[in-house]
């Protein structure tokens, strides 16, 4: 009886301990990737992201440009460093400077492992407009 009860017993514990861990993605990544703070979208007027072309930073709210906000631009790469707990991807409205195309783009959030996930980058600059936190699940994201 007891030959059974420690094996069922040590798997309970160790089950137990990984209630308790936090996730690996939260732990591995740093709290600062190419100048961008963690639950941070951060914009670059380069298609490589930097510290030193960062032009503009979204912190986790949804965003649209005014007159006493104007779009970022000229932007070349974005970097979607959220963590916000229900939504972690973002959609951007963004038109090709110097051109009448409008569009949504969804940025995917970085992952440990890769990072890179989270870059979405252009051939021509871009003016971002529009930011919306959303859920994996939603449009665009769910294409």
């Amino acid at each position: 009886m007891l030959r059974r009860f420690i094996p069922a017993a040590v798997a309970a514990i160790s089950l137990a301990g990984l209630a308790f861990t936090s996730p690996a993605s939260a732990a591995s990544l740093p709290d600062r990737m190419y100048g961008c703070a963690r639950g941070d979208i951060c914009m670059y007027s380069t298609a490589v992201p930097s510290e030193a072309t960062k032009i503009g930073i979204g912190r986790g709210e949804d965003w649209e440009s005014s007159m006493s906000s104007p779009s970022y631009r000229p932007v070349r790469s974005v970097f979607n460093y959220g963590f916000p707990e229900y939504e972690d991807h973002v959609a951007l409205g963004t038109h090709t400077i110097g051109d009448q195309f409008t569009g949504t783009v969804c940025i995917h959030r970085a992952e440990d492992g890769n990072p890179a996930a989270g870059i979405r980058a252009w051939s021509y600059a871009q003016e971002v407009f529009k930011i919306d936190w959303i859920n994996a699940s939603k449009y665009p994201c769910n294409e």
